[in-house]
Formats: C-alpha cells, structure tokens, sequence
C-alpha cells in the first residue's frame, strides 16, 4: 500500500510538474512521502517546518533550496488549505518557484479550492473524498443512503442536519 502511495506520488510529479528540481514535504507528515517520493525520482528533497526553529540556525526550510529553484510541495491531505499554503507561501518568500502540490487526499472543501485558488497553487491528489465514500458505498463499508449524508457534512460540518440519517 505504502509503495503504491509513493509511487502514485511520484507519477503525480511527473506529469503534473515535469520541470520540478526539488520536493519540500510538508511537516511533519509530508516529511516521509516527500523523502521517498524524491528517492523513487532521484530529487533532492527537504521538508518547511510549521515555525522557525528556536535554536541552531533558526531555519524554517531543512534542506538544500537556492533561489529560483522550481519545487512541488508533497502534503498528506488537504482539509481547509491552510497549512499548506503557509509552506508555499514560506518557499515563495525564500525565492522558490512553487509548480504546485501533490498530496495523497483531499477533502474537497470549499474553503480549501478557494484558498489554493487565491494563493494561485495548484493541487494534484491520489484520491479525495467523494472517491473514498463512493468506494466504501461499494464495497458495503458504509450503506450506500450514507454518501449524501457524509458529503453534506464535508460541504458544512457545522449543519447537524446530517447526523439523522437512515436508521
């Protein structure tokens, strides 16, 4: 399972960003995919902290970055876009040129595709949501009356409405 992720990952970079020099992973769970990921490519990688160390150097980037390098961001999964458009906001401020991200999941949150859209990043994901419900429906994880249900939670969590369902 593991491989296929990084070797879905890999792909990704690939054909979405063939001109990329170096991947940064996100911390900390982008840290690992992006290692591997950048081992099955033969690329450099790093990772961006969430904060400036306190100590040492005080580096928020780990890794060997030079200004004007093109990088992909490698995240796990992308809810709100937040976090992840901080470590692209951080690379942009050291000089890279950010292709995009390539992430394992995302929620398809409105508010995630709005921030992506408005920091002008590009997302690729392996799966998303709607997949995984359409997949567990399918395979009678879940009954197949409960995907509504679920998407409506993802679309606006704070609407209990949802929580009913079939019984």
């Amino acid at each position: 399972m593991r491989e296929d992720v990084e070797r879905g990952l890999a792909e990704i970079v690939r054909s979405e960003y063939p001109d990329a020099e170096v991947l940064m992973g996100t911390s900390t769970a982008g840290i690992a995919h992006a290692a591997i990921t950048g081992y099955i490519l033969g690329m450099p990688m790093g990772y961006v902290r969430g904060s400036a160390k306190d100590h040492g150097r005080n580096n928020r980037i780990e890794g060997k970055l030079e200004a004007g390098q093109k990088v992909v961001v490698i995240e796990d999964l992308i809810s709100t876009g937040g976090s992840v458009i901080d470590v692209v906001d951080a690379l942009r401020e050291a000089g890279a040129e950010v292709l995009g991200i390539a992430s394992i999941f995302t929620y398809g949150m409105q508010k995630g595709i709005d921030r992506l859209a408005a920091a002008g990043v590009k997302n690729v994901s392996l799966t998303d949501f709607e997949t995984i419900a359409a997949v567990a429906a399918e395979t009678g994880y879940i009954k197949p009356e409960d995907v509504a249900r679920l998407i409506a939670f993802r679309n606006n969590p704070s609407d209990e409405s949802w929580i009913g369902g079939a019984r």
